[in-house]
């Protein structure tokens, strides 16, 4: 694994995070101001690609870069309608005809179970790249069917229900990659563990009453921790991936997307319910400062095709435009790993054979 809990000592390693964190938030604030980064290029004819959450955003314009390297491209989204149409746009824009739509939806496991099953009885299983992009933002307490906090489920939990299952399948290719787009919130979560996993503490100051009014700053901290969530489960993952035989050649990523314009700061469920100055502010400056969702969507891309990323010593990290960066000390104890991966695979309900 590239990062270690003993390459450096403690001050030195946070050290290294916050200016990985620094460059970043910088990074965000120029975006508008930098040339573009380009979309890479690969011919991807005879290979499968799942990205979740493409009917829009990110989730598109992924699909559509994958589409258009002549990938055969699975759009799983909870709205099958808006999928279909997402599907249209991507083949009037690509001219690639290999673009279908599967209904999946990260706030119902069952519906990931559903997915699993059908995936079971295709004929083209292995799947070469696995976008996990799905999620959401909620400004009130919000409880899934499964009776986990949402933004923890829509934006990790579900995608380890997915990616173990498939894993389990025998349906992820030997050299597959698998990437989730997480964020730079990931550097503002308060530490993972045993106590907070899930968003329970949260949950228990609200009683678990559903409807609640969360704070700017709560709201924030349940969304940083999903991120967080997936950066952790992406380096404990390789970890795994790396030391079985079946499995060591495929690829675990987590990246930022930058601050990107998109729905996620104006749904009234979310972000649009908050009308604080601070998050005024904070929605004026994704306004202003930010990327497309092409752009949006490079990172993401560009570690499912392109062969730098697939490096034995670069496998397992976390990336903003194209270069990986070091990530905070506390995500790497091998024993917090252990028991977080342990967790979250109860609460999925999904081991890794």
């Amino acid at each position: 694994m590239p990062y270690s809990q003993n390459e450096h000592v403690a001050l030195v390693a946070w050290l290294l995070s916050m200016l990985s964190f620094a460059r970043i938030q910088l990074d965000n604030f120029l975006a508008p101001f930098y040339p573009d980064m380009t979309m890479p290029v690969a011919d991807l004819s005879g290979k499968l690609a799942i990205v979740t959450g493409a009917n829009s955003g990110i989730g598109l314009e992924a699909a559509r870069a994958l589409a258009r390297m002549n990938a055969h491209v699975v759009l799983a989204c909870r709205n099958e309608t808006k999928g279909e149409e997402a599907k249209r746009h991507i083949i009037e824009n690509t001219g690639n005809l290999k673009v279908e739509v599967e209904a999946l939806d990260c706030a119902n496991l069952a519906s990931i179970r559903e997915f699993l099953s059908r995936w079971r009885e295709r004929e083209m299983k292995p799947v070469d790249i696995l976008i996990n992009n799905a999620g959401g933002l909620t400004g009130t307490i919000s409880l899934t069917e499964d009776g986990h906090e949402q933004m923890y489920q829509t934006n990790h939990l579900a995608h380890v229900l997915l990616t173990h299952g498939l894993l389990n399948l025998g349906c992820v290719a030997p050299n597959g990659r698998i990437i989730s787009v997480s964020s730079a919130g990931f550097y503002g979560s308060d530490p993972l563990s045993k106590r907070n996993i899930g968003n329970r503490d949260i949950l228990a100051k609200f009683n678990n009453q559903a409807g609640a009014k969360l704070s700017l700053g709560e709201m924030l901290q349940l969304y940083f921790r999903s991120k967080a969530s997936q950066a952790v489960w992406s380096m404990a993952l390789q970890c795994r991936l790396s030391k079985k035989e079946a499995w060591k050649g495929i690829t675990v990523h987590s990246c930022h997307p930058g601050t990107v314009k998109s729905s996620i700061w104006s749904q009234p469920e979310g972000a649009g319910s908050m009308a604080d100055a601070a998050s005024n502010l904070m929605k004026f400056g994704a306004r202003t400062l930010g990327i497309t969702s092409e752009q949006g969507a490079i990172t993401a891309v560009w570690l499912a095709v392109a062969p730098e990323p697939a490096s034995s010593n670069l496998k397992g990290r976390f990336w903003d435009r194209k270069q990986w960066k070091w990530v905070n000390p506390w995500s790497l104890s091998v024993h917090l790993q252990d028991e977080l991966w342990d967790l979250w695979c109860e609460e999925a309900g999904m081991h890794l054979n």
